[in-house]
């Protein structure tokens, strides 16, 4: 990211450092074992992830657009996963909450 967006005078905010990538982990360190049934669950916990803490400070379509091609050759390396339908011209959403279990117990799905 930080070789891909550089900080300029319009777009001052694309700074970035080891504290976005603790932010990545603290997002995946949210969700309980039990919410995460299969491998390929994590892997969608971590596009989303990045995607929220990469992806939503870029301020146009092109940085996006770049954004997701880096993302989509990063994943490459989870072949095994069918993750492809989550890149490309029409991606499916991957949108992941907290939810309420109950009155002590939020749940990260």
């Amino acid at each position: 990211m930080s070789r891909a967006f550089k900080k300029t005078a319009q777009n001052f905010h694309y700074e970035f450092n080891v504290r976005h990538l603790t932010n990545v982990f603290q997002g995946l360190l949210a969700a309980k074992v039990e919410a995460i049934k299969e491998p390929d669950m994590f892997i969608k916990m971590w596009i989303h992830e990045a995607e929220r803490i990469y992806g939503d400070r870029l301020v146009n379509p092109a940085d996006l657009k770049k954004y997701l091609k880096i993302s989509e050759e990063v994943s490459k390396g989870f072949q095994k996963f069918n993750i492809k339908k989550y890149f490309g011209d029409k991606p499916e959403p991957l949108v992941f909450a907290q939810f309420v279990g109950g009155l002590d117990e939020k749940l990260y799905d």
